[in-house]
């Protein structure tokens, strides 16, 4: 048996290196554990499209640009994958087989002549500042119905949760956080002295960010109605543990059909939404950039699009002369 039968024989029984690549990124890069779940997950996607042929004859070792294109391809014709979700798998199988090639498990990348896909001019959207008015305001004006109604009050929680979901929604527009870094507040992350609150964003990167008096009113608010409980994070769910991620989502979706806006909108859409505001106020790209935690600039650079498409159409439906 051949060094590189024996080889790749080893890489079957270590999974491929996988568990090595995520120890790697973990130990090296320092990602965050929703990340590390993200590449596994894309790799699993990955070996799994491959698993009878590398049952047969394809080995680690002779996956090149073709076969990693045909993988593409499938993502793209019977999966229905965007651009966008195209882009996260190449960067996740650029990064693994860059990491085995310099452990020296292969000789050469498969992945070193396959490009990204090329993006359309995807224009995010964003809620006008009385939508975003009006779902802050649901928590509230569900309160005040069922007051009205004098109907009985049944929480799930030992508090009401309206108190908790009027301080996130404030929170997201207030900040324009992600929703993961939302989920991970810490009580110990904030600061009522400086209005300010310790975020961990991607990468595990910390940033601070601002709030301003609503939004910490509103904290103080859920402070006080929040339970004494030895979690440190901010924003607890029934069980008096972290509120997920998909808590939040679910939370979100409820007070956006209680508004009574008929667009589609998530808490990226809140975060899009701080950010064409600012801008549409006179904030500059680069204080945006740091406020959002934007590697680059021109990841920023998209709200510029935004704003001057809310321009365009505010001058064709106002100008007198068509």
């Amino acid at each position: 048996m051949n060094d590189k039968s024996i080889q790749d024989r080893m890489a079957k029984k270590r999974n491929y290196y996988v568990n090595d690549f995520i120890n790697f990124l973990a130990i090296e890069r320092n990602l965050s554990k929703r990340t590390l779940k993200e590449y596994g997950h894309d790799l699993k996607i990955f070996f799994e499209y491959f698993a009878p042929y590398l049952d047969e004859e394809l080995t680690l070792s002779t996956i090149d640009e073709r076969t990693i294109r045909e993988f593409l391809t499938f993502l793209r014709m019977n999966k229905n994958y965007t651009p966008s979700a195209l882009n996260r798998k190449i960067s996740t199988l650029k990064a693994y087989f860059k990491f085995i090639e310099d452990e020296g498990y292969l000789e050469k990348s498969p992945m070193n002549r396959v490009k990204t896909v090329k993006m359309g001019k995807h224009i995010p959207k964003v809620f006008s500042q009385n939508e975003v008015s009006d779902i802050l305001d649901a928590p509230e004006k569900e309160t005040k119905l069922k007051s009205g109604n004098k109907e009985k009050r049944s929480y799930k929680l030992p508090f009401d949760p309206k108190v908790r979901d009027k301080a996130i929604l404030e929170l997201f527009y207030a900040t324009g956080m992600r929703i993961a870094e939302l989920s991970g507040l810490n009580v110990n992350g904030l600061d009522f002295d400086k209005k300010m609150i310790k975020v961990t964003g991607k990468g595990n990167k910390q940033r601070m960010v601002l709030m301003n008096d609503t939004t910490a009113e509103a904290l103080n608010d859920y402070l006080t109605a929040r339970p004494r409980t030895s979690s440190p994070a901010l924003f607890l769910n029934r069980n008096l543990r972290r509120l997920s991620i998909r808590g939040i989502q679910k939370m979100f979706k409820k007070y956006l059909l209680k508004s009574g806006i008929s667009k589609e909108g998530s808490p990226h859409t809140m975060r899009h939404s701080f950010a064409t505001h600012l801008l549409e106020g006179g904030a500059d790209l680069v204080s945006i950039k740091e406020l959002l935690g934007h590697e680059n600039l021109s990841t920023t650079q998209i709200y510029v699009n935004i704003a001057m498409q809310r321009i365009k159409k505010v001058y064709e439906e106002s100008h007198p002369r068509k």
